[in-house]
């Protein structure tokens, strides 16, 4: 191969990615690829075994209780063994997000778009409620591309295959349900969770939390309209019939922005 004068491979010098040049490096099996994997010699341990676990330590005493060696002890073996199936603390919330996602196969309509996403987004919000650590063991680990998790994305897009739309906008469509979902449920778990470390309950009234900054507000006179709205009487907040009426709205909107 010609050099240049400086003794450099000209292929080095170019523009294109420094990758095209390097041998293909194979990447790591995923947890989901070694679970698929035949095993040799009978275990008392298995991957399910091992979520159902640690999920159960979480919804007990929180996502920060979960540990590879507090896992072994309520699983009654050694550490060590533990890693014969997940080689980190990130790889057990992988596997922890996806079962609690076991029960998402959809039931709706299959052939009614809104009917599927509507489900998904419900069960999504269920999930989460009944599983308060998901929102944080999500925000550490990738949990798009989850066998569970893609049943759901499976059964959107068979929805939405017979409409006129580009693989672009099928992907746009699901995430902005998904934003919707995750951020309306998300909030929702942050409040319970203060009112509970507060003393007031998860179910708690959070006007009786945020009472004497209201009475700080109203007082200060700088906030008319809101204090307007406060004078005139605001009903109790109705979590699951507000994340009802967004995502009705988000539905209608969807529908229209795409014309479907």
């Amino acid at each position: 191969m010609a050099k240049t004068k400086s003794g450099c491979d000209p292929a080095a010098e170019s523009d294109g990615p420094a990758e095209s040049a390097a041998p293909d490096v194979p990447t790591p099996p995923t947890i989901w690829e070694r679970i698929d994997a035949p095993r040799g010699a009978r275990t008392t341990l298995s991957h399910e075994r091992i979520a159902e676990a640690a999920i159960a330590l979480a919804d007990a005493e929180g996502l920060d209780a979960v540990s590879m060696r507090k896992l072994a002890e309520s699983l009654g073996v050694a550490t060590m063994a533990l890693y014969r199936y997940v080689n980190s603390k990130d790889e057990l919330l992988e596997l922890m997000t996806d079962v609690v996602g076991t029960a998402s196969e959809l039931l709706a309509d299959p052939d009614d778009w809104r009917a599927v996403f509507r489900e998904a987004a419900r069960r999504r919000r269920d999930t989460t409620l009944a599983h308060p650590w998901l929102p944080a063991a999500q925000a550490q680990v990738p949990t798009s591309l989850t066998p569970n998790r893609n049943l759901v994305l499976e059964r959107m897009l068979a929805a939405l295959e017979p409409l006129p739309l580009t693989g672009d906008q099928k992907m746009q469509l699901i995430r902005a349900l998904d934003s919707y979902a995750r951020g309306a449920t998300d909030g929702e778990v942050n409040q319970r969770t203060m009112l509970e470390r507060r003393g007031y309950g998860t179910d708690g009234d959070v006007r009786l939390l945020l009472r004497s900054n209201m009475q700080w507000l109203l007082r200060s006179g700088r906030y008319p309209l809101f204090a307007k709205l406060v004078m005139e009487g605001l009903a109790p907040v109705d979590a699951e019939g507000e994340f009802e009426l967004g995502l009705e709205a988000m539905l209608d909107g969807l529908a229209a922005r795409f014309g479907i």
